[in-house]
């Protein structure tokens, strides 16, 4: 309450766009399953860049051990993760194969596909999770290089590199979406420059209040935005770090 009350003194109260919410991983058990014929489903957008692996597909069509289910995307039926059980259950002779349904955009869909993987089954391939981290890139722009990293099982730092090659970063907002949802800026100058000048605005408003506010926009500590306050009075113009 004591804050809420700072910053209505200072008057600084201003709308901050939502950010979009962090990835939350998908609970397969809690999805629910259906029985559907094979020849529903649609069978493209795979992340395997090379298709289905025959010896692996053998494989499982050779084994007695009940094929898990697979999992589809509700509104398209476009199959999120299984295509080798789908090809097994179908060079088994079955017609019809267990799914779990997922309900969500078809961006979000591809994400999971990845995710599942990379996580059970057969790997995919470096390629195939940099191709996937291009894609995903050009889906949701505001991911940070660690939630994607996360997605595809790469490093962080190779998400980076892939980043920087990619041809999708053009047009992409000045901001990121980092694991917890929260909207980070690319470049702190720009926030520096506007929390110093909302200091000389408004002199007794506390650096904290101004923080509460504006969490979102700016990157400043409370000794550096007190330092930089002293070198605004001096006459110094606000730079990058």
């Amino acid at each position: 309450m004591a804050n809420n009350c700072t910053v209505a003194r200072a008057g600084l109260s201003e709308e901050k766009e939502p950010a979009p919410a962090a990835w939350e991983p998908v609970q397969l058990d809690r999805l629910p399953t259906a029985v559907l014929p094979i020849s529903s489903l649609v069978l493209t957008e795979s992340p395997r860049q090379g298709g289905e692996s025959v010896d692996h597909v053998e494989m499982l069509a050779e084994s007695d051990a009940q094929l898990p289910p697979i999992v589809v995307h509700g509104q398209s039926m476009r199959v999120i993760d299984g295509m080798h059980r789908i090809r097994a259950a179908a060079l088994r002779g079955n017609e019809k194969i267990e799914a779990r349904i997922y309900h969500g955009t078809e961006d979000d869909a591809f994400v999971l596909g990845v995710q599942l993987n990379i996580a059970h089954g057969l790997p995919l391939t470096k390629a195939d999770r940099t191709a996937a981290a291009v894609r995903i890139m050009a889906s949701h722009p505001r991911w940070s290089n660690r939630m994607i990293a996360t997605a595809t099982g790469l490093s962080a730092g190779t998400v980076g590199k892939v980043r920087r090659r990619s041809t999708v970063q053009s047009g992409q907002s000045t901001t990121r979406v980092g694991r917890d949802g929260r909207k980070r800026p690319l470049d702190g100058t720009v926030g520096r420059v506007r929390a110093s000048e909302l200091l000389i605005e408004k002199p007794t408003a506390s650096i904290r209040a101004i923080a509460l506010v504006y969490a979102d926009m700016f990157r400043f500590t409370l000794l550096g935005e007190l330092h930089r306050r002293s070198r605004w009075h001096a006459g110094e113009r606000p730079s990058g770090p």
